[in-house]
This record gives structure tokens, C-alpha cells and sequence, in this order.
């Protein structure tokens, strides 16, 4: 495994043309996430949700260094909304590359994608 795939986010998975999905992120996933043509990071989870989650914040200065796009969607324990599934539509539509949102384990995040689809 080369030294970039190596720091891509464990258990990345595709779940649509140029969507990816994946758990939390850390803040030296973003430069791979760069390297490998992401353009855009969207975050579904929300702040302070797990002991040690770095805050999004972080991970949006991150993502700024490197060029690439951040958007804070959380999604809660009351679960998906219109609003959520509207800002979610927004985010994709304006993308113009590789897609990676995340959250505790990809499963929100997923549900999110699925939801915003057309």
C-alpha cells in the first residue's frame, strides 16, 4: 500500500459515481483525501458527539489548506430531515469532483446520499 492510500480514512467505501463514504475523519486524512482528487468534504456528524472526535472546525482548516470544499451537515439523534436532506442536495450539486462525507461510521452519511439522490 502506498504512503497515500495509507492515510486515507478506514473503511472508505464508494456508494455513488465520484460519493464516497466513510467513519470519522482525521485531520491528515484531508491531504490524502487532496492527493486522490477529492474536492469535498461533508461532514454528518455532529460536534462533541464521541470522546476524541476532532471538531469539524478542524477538519474545515484542514480541508482549507488543501483546497478543498467543507460542509457541516450533522445529523442527529432525531435522525434525517428536510433541512438536512436539502443542504445535503445543495453540497453535491456544487460539487465538481470527488464527494466524501462521513460520520461515527458511515451509515448516516450513507442514509443522507440516499436520500438527497434525485
Amino acid at each position: 500500500m502506498n504512503t497515500i492510500q495509507a492515510s486515507l480514512p478506514a473503511g472508505m467505501r464508494q456508494v455513488g459515481n465520484g460519493f464516497y463514504v466513510s467513519g470519522q475523519i482525521a485531520p491528515q486524512n484531508v491531504e490524502a483525501l487532496a492527493k486522490e482528487g477529492c474536492t469535498t468534504i461533508i461532514c454528518n456528524r455532529p460536534d462533541n458527539e464521541g470522546w476524541g472526535q476532532p471538531a469539524a472546525e478542524t477538519i474545515r482548516a484542514e480541508a482549507d489548506k488543501h483546497g478543498v470544499k467543507f460542509h457541516y451537515i450533522p445529523v442527529g439523534h432525531g435522525g434525517v430531515t428536510a433541512e438536512t436532506v436539502e443542504a445535503m442536495r445543495k453540497a453535491i450539486a456544487e460539487a465538481d469532483g470527488i464527494v466524501l462525507a462521513y460520520c461515527r461510521s458511515g451509515a448516516r452519511s450513507t442514509q443522507l446520499y440516499a436520500f438527497s439522490r434525485p
